[in-house]
């Protein structure tokens, strides 16, 4: 009975030993990189410091259970760029959308201009993918702007970009901490 446990110890320990041995075996030179999630879906680094398989998109899905942030595109292109590594055929079949998962605190930049340059009071609808308007008060309306309403009843003189944007209403233009009282 007192040699069991010299005996248990031994075979554990060349079970340890050849499951090391294997893994050793299989692992490669290539092997050697150790992927980060944030690095899992990226294709390189050829969009100006961006790690996504895209420049701009349009129509931009986040995960909402994951942080930070992870964002999908979902714009129809007629071919997916090379660093893409889920190219998909698109449903209605009129080209491939890209089905990487790209993880940054920041949303992707929209490649059609809103027609504003930043908006405090959007208004947008529950959909998916939302459309939004903005209904601040400006100076004058941003040059992408197509409908630009003048307030009469304003002093002084103020505008208000009538147009719709399918998609996210972008940045604020005032910080939220700068909309704190004095107090």
């Amino acid at each position: 009975m007192g040699t069991a446990a010299p005996v248990v110890i031994l075979a554990t320990m060349l079970v340890v030993v050849d499951l090391a041995a294997t893994a050793t075996a299989t692992a490669g030179a290539d092997d050697a990189t150790i992927r980060l999630p944030a690095s899992s879906s990226v294709g390189g680094d050829s969009n100006g410091g961006n790690n996504a398989p895209w420049d701009c998109c349009d129509f931009v899905v986040r995960d909402p259970s994951f942080r930070p942030a992870r964002w999908q595109c979902n714009d129809v292109k007629g071919e997916c760029s090379a660093d893409c590594h889920g190219c998909e055929e698109s449903l209605a079949g009129d080209g491939y959308v890209c089905r990487d998962w790209v993880a940054s605190v920041q949303e992707p930049p929209v490649c059609t201009p809103r027609p504003w340059d930043c908006c405090d009071f959007a208004v947008c609808t529950r959909a998916y993918i939302p459309t939004c308007w903005c209904a601040d008060k400006v100076e004058s309306c941003s040059g992408h702007c197509k409908d630009c309403e003048a307030l009469s009843d304003s002093k002084p003189h103020r505008y208000r970009c009538l147009d719709r944007f399918v998609g996210y209403p972008g940045p604020k233009c005032t910080p939220w901490s700068s909309k704190d009282d004095d107090n």
